[in-house]
């Protein structure tokens, strides 16, 4: 397996799916995207790829769900 080419199709595929760059490096913290979101054995790059950016997607969400101000309570 060539871990280059599921990083690169990985990369890709997330920003092609909406992620900013920014929001990608963000999330990557310096690290590999198959470090984070580790392939299959045999599994081929562009299902990687599409497995790989829907986990991403999760762990950005779960980092924004952090910064989030909670609705204001009580009535009108």
């Amino acid at each position: 397996m060539v871990v280059q080419a599921y990083e690169t199709q990985a990369i890709q595929e997330a920003i092609e799916c909406g992620m900013a760059r920014s929001e990608l490096m963000l999330i990557l913290d310096g690290l590999c995207v198959t470090d984070l979101v580790s392939p299959h054995a045999g599994e081929p790059p562009a299902d990687y790829a599409a497995r790989a950016t829907g986990e991403l997607m999760v762990r950005y969400l779960a980092h924004n769900e952090d910064d989030t101000v909670p609705p204001p309570t009580g009535g009108l």
